[in-house]
């Protein structure tokens, strides 16, 4: 009786598992899923997709903080958003200090840099 308890738990145990293994390659990687995102965003005029593409990168940056492009993506994401520029400005930061040496990331950080209006004057 122990035996078939074992085989069964253990039958269970790794069909959780092909399922599991299934669903994560059957989504495809977390940064093609956001760059669809933004596409559908922009080309097909549908807003909601920002928040999709915005977890689909964190979901990138969660298998590798260290990659640039996802933390540019990132930042792009979060602007289209809406969110405040001084955090849109980190995440172009961070990607800025983990890639220095690639000219995509200095042309996209000017270019956020370029887009935004400049500061207001000080009060007199």
């Amino acid at each position: 009786m122990r035996r078939a308890a074992r085989g069964v738990a253990f039958l269970g145990l790794s069909l959780l598992a092909a399922a599991w293994l299934a669903h994560a390659l059957g989504r495809g990687a977390p940064a093609d899923r956001a760059e669809a995102a933004v596409v559908e965003a922009l080309g097909q005029g549908r807003p909601a997709r920002w928040h999709d593409a915005a977890n689909a990168w964190r979901d990138a940056l969660a298998l590798s903080p260290a990659d640039p492009f996802a933390w540019t993506g990132l930042a792009w994401t979060e602007a289209a958003r809406g969110a405040p520029a001084p955090y849109v400005d980190r995440l172009m930061d961070r990607a800025a200090a983990l890639a220095p040496q690639v000219p995509e990331i200095a042309r996209a950080r000017a270019a956020w840099t370029a887009s935004r209006p400049p500061p207001a004057a000080p009060a007199p």
